[in-house]
């Protein structure tokens, strides 16, 4: 590293956070000449308030949080008990692809590798791309914004912060999995840092900054040289042996970790909704969103539903995070599939679409210890006695099972027969 003077540069150069939706709900961290490290103790909602932030300081690498907090400043450890935990807002999907050592032919490859996973990306996932970097050094960042926000609306904190990590290392391990070369610390780490675009790497004087899709298709030779270089004697290898040995051992500890975790197991009963014995009947049964809640929004949203559709019968069971709706009527499938669509449900409908019934969850979650837990407790029927109706034989004496008394008298018109669809999955 030369002899340069990083404060001086941070004041009279603006660092790019104008591509984060609100960059005061994130952390800034910085490494400073003499090796400390340093966090912002103030919310950095602009440049002017970013320099403010780090006045005192001559910051060689500049860093960011990629996940946004309600209160970013003086986060808690994981390991801290006694702290409230904190409340997380968001967390960016990121990818951090780097061939080492620095040369010309491993930026190249690391290039090709982050277009590459790019559509990979956009072939298998709904996710919007919100920036690219060039990290001032051995490779790229791609960052992009998870548009389901089913995850975040989960109520306890730590629970949310959880469920996220899950999410996010099932994604990591699909990557891998696929082939590409990501760094495995960085994905699914909801307290990870990452380098802010407009900052000086400290170590090769590039400029780290976003760049286009366009100039990420084109080879690294045609604007390399075009970059920002703030040290004198910056020179790029246009050949170098790339550490594969050490990178590779990386991602094989990473996947055989995540395996020996996957053995880990729960078991739990599904239900199918289909109306056994007939062509094209179903059943309406789903899982509430976790942003429904279980209080008086979601009852009003389900109200809604019956009066919208003209539902006669419906039970409803709780397990203390959702709701399980049970309509055990017999309904045609593309009635279903509108419904669902209607509540927002895409997934359950296309799977209805394609593979003509879907499974349910009916059951509470065992682990391997035995123990259950989120077991659905029934609360009550929502019944309409205006409206008649026809009903599934097999999900009526399904909700006998479940705890419901119910008069088989009362109903003249059955559909299906009484063998129900049910069957004990095993889940990671």
């Amino acid at each position: 590293m030369e002899d340069f003077d990083f404060h001086q540069y941070y004041q009279n150069h603006e660092v790019d956070i104008s591509w984060l939706t609100k960059p005061s709900q994130n952390e800034f961290r910085w490494r400073c000449s003499d090796g400390r490290w340093r966090k912002s103790k103030r919310r950095v909602s602009s440049t002017e308030t970013f320099r403010k932030a780090i006045f005192q300081d001559n910051p060689t690498d500049i860093y960011f949080s990629t996940s946004s907090w309600l209160n970013p400043i003086d986060l808690p450890r994981l390991s801290d008990e006694t702290s409230p935990h904190p409340i997380l807002l968001n967390h960016l999907i990121v990818f951090d692809i780097d061939y080492s050592p620095l040369s010309l032919e491993n930026l190249e490859q690391a290039r090709i590798t982050t277009l590459k996973l790019h559509k990979w990306i956009e072939e298998n996932y709904d996710y919007e791309l919100i920036s690219i970097s060039f990290s001032g050094s051995k490779g790229f960042h791609l960052f992009y914004n998870d548009q389901d926000r089913t995850l975040f609306s989960i109520e306890n904190p730590k629970e949310r912060e959880n469920a996220v990590k899950e999410e996010r290392k099932k994604l990591l391990h699909q990557v891998l999995l696929a082939g590409f070369k990501v760094d495995p610390r960085i994905t699914a780490d909801t307290r990870r840092i990452i380098r802010l675009p407009g900052s000086i790497h400290g170590k090769t004087g590039l400029l780290c900054h976003r760049i286009s899709l366009e100039v990420l298709e084109n080879n690294i030779e045609s604007w390399i040289n075009e970059v920002p270089s703030y040290y004198t004697d910056v020179e790029i290898p246009k050949f170098a042996k790339t550490q594969e040995n050490k990178e590779k051992k990386q991602v094989e500890k990473y996947i055989k970790e995540e395996n020996e975790e996957n053995q880990k197991h729960t078991y739990m009963i599904e239900v199918s909704n289909h109306l056994p014995g007939t062509k094209d009947r179903s059943a309406l049964i789903f899982w509430t969103p976790y942003s429904w809640g279980t209080g008086t929004e979601c009852f009003e949203r389900l109200n809604g539903l019956i009066e919208m559709e003209n539902l006669a019968y419906c039970a409803i069971f709780s397990d203390g995070e959702r709701i399980l709706f049970i309509c055990p009527e017999s309904i045609t499938r593309a009635k279903v599939v509108k419904i669902l669509n209607d509540l927002g449900m895409e997934k359950l409908s296309e799977n209805l679409k394609q593979r003509e019934h879907y499974w349910v969850r009916i059951s509470g979650i065992m682990g391997e210890d035995g123990n259950w837990h989120n077991e659905p407790k029934f609360i009550s029927i929502i019944s309409n006695n205006e409206i008649k109706s026809t009903y599934s034989k097999s999900h009526l004496i399904l909700l006998t099972k479940l705890g419901v008394q119910i008069d088989f008298s009362k109903y003249e018109e059955l559909s299906g027969n009484s063998e129900q669809s049910t069957r004990m999955v095993v889940r990671d």
